[in-house]
């Protein structure tokens, strides 16, 4: 009995001196493969540095980010708003003439669009590769702004990045207007894990936006025949060329765009 005690004993220390190495190899472990698949899981997009930690915007988006739904039928696309009323989306899908929609999400600080549940439900139920806007307000806080935009738009509900609409410039100066919007896209990044994609009118872009902003996709407005021409030569993704076209399943007038040269919806997917 005496010698299976001590054997006993003996066996016991070598646990506790075994245990911490082998705890803290398990924390490292554990540690690595919360790395690896953060990594893989948000692909941060380099280009963009991660905004500092702010107390007053809300946490991180959940990193259950959807591998999004890509519809390459047509070049073609729509972005709507409570202004079209209740869409038929079946007809909208059914008519094979678009293949993409861009839903009005949030404006400013607070509000949200009432018919954007719906809207991206459906649009999604009928196959369409669907997206989200924010209509950007220069005079209202960017951080208020940024927390009424997540608060709403889900990096899991989303097949392509949000757009930021950006069509004032408010009462603030130049300065200023450039700096927060530079800081609100930076959280936008670091929050959806890839940059949003800018859209504005062809001529707000020429006389305040060019020369900045150059990393990013642009959706372009002009409601003309010609393509737009930016006094930078910046390139973009999306030409929205008319705010009147006519499409089954929608009443009345809804803005109609294009995807454009040798881009394709793979280059604004979440």
């Amino acid at each position: 009995m005496k010698s299976r005690f001590l054997v006993f004993v003996s066996s016991l220390l070598c646990m506790a001196l075994l245990w911490p190495a082998g705890a803290e190899a398990r924390k490292r472990d554990r540690r690595a493969r919360a790395q690896r698949g953060a990594v893989a899981l948000i692909e941060p997009d380099a280009l963009v540095p991660k905004a500092a930690a702010d107390a007053h915007t809300p946490a991180k988006a959940a990193r259950t980010l959807a591998k999004g739904r890509i519809n390459t039928s047509t070049r073609e696309g729509i972005d709507v708003s409570h202004y079209q009323g209740r869409i038929d989306w079946d007809k909208v899908a059914g008519g094979g003439k678009v293949s993409y929609a861009y839903l009005k999400a949030t404006e400013g600080a607070s509000l949200v669009d009432d018919t954007y549940e719906r809207n991206l439900k459906e649009a999604r139920r009928v196959g369409l590769s669907v997206g989200s806007y924010h209509f950007y307000r220069p005079n209202i806080d960017w951080k208020k702004q940024f927390a009424n935009l997540t608060s709403v738009v889900k990096p899991s509900e989303q097949d392509l990045i949000p757009i930021i609409d950006i069509e004032h410039k408010g009462s603030v100066s130049d300065k200023k207007f450039i700096a927060d919007l530079t800081a609100f896209l930076q959280r936008v990044t670091e929050y959806y894990g890839k940059k949003p994609l800018l859209y504005t009118f062809h001529n707000f872009y020429n006389r305040h936006l060019a020369g900045h902003f150059k990393d990013y996709h642009w959706m372009i407005a002009r409601y003309r025949s010609d393509h737009p021409t930016l006094n930078d030569g910046q390139d973009y993704v999306i030409w929205q060329y008319t705010s009147t076209g006519r499409i089954e399943g929608v009443k009345g007038n809804v803005d109609r765009s294009r995807i454009m040269g040798d881009y394709t919806l793979h280059q604004i997917q979440m």
